[in-house]
């Protein structure tokens, strides 16, 4: 999978996939390890933003509390918020 993220993050600059920079992990001496990742800013970019998500892969509470007319552009959806129509695809989180 590497090997495709790496040609595809390569070919397509404005890439809207998120950019992984390192991971890494650090152990201050006498300290406790604590592991992070660094990534690009995806919210940096020309286009705009019309719908986010925070995706767990999980079902379980993954839906957003918002009735349909108040979700906007700030709104976060969830896993199962993630069922629409796109052009002939249909995505569906199960």
């Amino acid at each position: 999978m590497l090997p495709s993220y790496y040609q595809h993050v390569c070919c397509y600059e404005n890439s809207l996939v998120i950019k992984f920079f390192g991971v890494h992990c650090v152990k201050p001496v006498g300290g406790i390890k604590t592991r992070f990742i660094v990534m690009g800013n995806l919210f940096c970019s020309e286009y705009r933003i019309h719908r986010r998500f925070d995706l767990k892969g999980s079902s379980h509470g993954r839906t957003t509390d918002k009735p349909e007319e108040e979700i906007d552009e700030t709104t976060t959806l969830k896993d199962l918020d993630l069922n629409y129509l796109v052009g002939s695809l249909f995505l569906h989180s199960e």
